[in-house]
């Protein structure tokens, strides 16, 4: 059963996110909402897919047959709207954008435990080193 995953954001004081598990949708991702926003429209999500390689078959090589794990996390940030309507009606919430973030692990079907221990746990922190966070923060290369 999935429970809930609190992930800390990246403010001078972080705060704690909160998704909590939506289940499945139609292309097979399981979801998490962070449903802190006031508006649906401005939900946080965290999802993932597992696609299986397909059913073996005699003679055949297991050398290219992955599982093939997916990643998401979405951000969207609504849009500063003011309340500039006659009837005094606040406007519906807008997007403005979706910062997102996409992670796949292709595990090959011949690959032992050790190996996706590895890079389930490499991973995330090579996402962490100060190099790929510079590239993704400040949008420049090391070096540059």
């Amino acid at each position: 059963m999935a429970t809930n995953i609190t992930i800390a954001d990246a403010q001078a004081t972080p705060v704690n996110h909160v998704f909590v598990p939506m289940g499945l949708d139609e292309n097979k991702t399981f979801w998490w909402e962070d449903q802190s926003q006031s508006n649906a429209l401005g939900y946080w999500r965290l999802g993932i897919s597992l696609k299986r390689p397909p059913a073996g078959q005699a003679g055949t090589s297991s050398e290219k047959r992955n599982f093939v794990v997916k990643v998401v996390l979405l951000e969207p940030v609504l849009a500063n709207v003011t309340n500039s309507t006659v009837s005094g009606v606040a406007p519906a919430p807008t997007l403005a954008y979706i910062t997102r973030s996409y992670h796949e692990y292709y595990l090959p079907e011949q690959g032992a435990l050790l190996d996706r221990q590895n890079i389930s746990k490499m991973a995330p922190l090579a996402l962490q080193n100060a190099q790929i966070k510079q590239v993704i923060e400040t949008l420049v290369y090391p070096g540059t």
